[in-house]
C-alpha cells in the first residue's frame, strides 16, 4: 500500500510541475514570436477594468483567452518597429500566472506586444517590456543568455 501510495505521489509531483513551467525567450524567439514591436509609453497603470469577450460578468476582471489580468496602462506608441497597432491602446499585465509575470509601470520601453485575445499584452512576462533610460535600452548581453541585460544604446 505505501508503494502505491508514494508512485501516485511521486507522479502527481511530477506531472504536475509541467502546468506551472514559464518560457522565457532568447533575443531572436522574442522578436520573431512579437506580432508588434513598438517605442511606447506608459501611463501609471492601475486596477483592471473587465475588459474582454471572455470577461465573467459577476467577476471585475480583464480576460484575455489565456489569462486574467489584474493591472492596466494606456499606452502610447512613439514608432512601431514591427507590425501595426493604434496609436494609443490599453496594455494589460500582472497575469494571473504568478509564477511569471510583464509587470506594467510608467515609463518609456522596447515593447514586445501580442494580442491575448482582444486585449494586448506583452509577449514574453517581464522580457516584454524593455526599460528605456537616457537614450538606452536594457538588452540581451548576448543571443544565448535570457541574462544577464544591461543597457544599450538605441540605434
Amino acid at each position: 500500500m505505501k508503494t502505491i501510495i508514494t508512485a501516485s505521489i511521486a507522479s502527481i509531483a511530477f506531472s504536475w510541475s509541467a502546468f506551472g513551467a514559464a518560457e522565457f525567450f532568447t533575443r531572436s524567439q522574442l522578436i520573431e514570436r512579437a506580432t508588434v514591436i513598438a517605442i511606447v509609453s506608459l501611463e501609471e497603470p492601475e486596477e483592471a477594468k473587465p475588459a474582454g469577450k471572455n470577461t465573467d460578468p459577476f467577476a471585475d476582471v480583464a480576460a484575455g483567452e489565456k489569462w486574467i489580468y489584474s493591472r492596466q496602462a494606456t499606452m502610447r506608441i512613439e514608432k512601431v518597429l514591427k507590425g501595426e497597432i493604434p496609436e494609443e491602446v490599453i496594455i494589460y499585465g500582472d497575469e494571473s500566472f504568478i509564477c511569471a509575470q510583464c509587470k506594467l509601470s510608467k515609463g518609456r520601453f522596447l515593447a514586445f506586444l501580442r494580442q491575448d485575445g482582444e486585449l494586448w499584452s506583452g509577449v514574453n512576462w517581464h522580457l516584454s517590456l524593455r526599460p528605456i533610460r537616457n537614450k538606452k535600452v536594457e538588452w540581451y548581453v548576448s543571443e544565448e543568455l535570457r541574462y544577464p541585460m544591461e543597457f544599450t544604446a538605441i540605434p
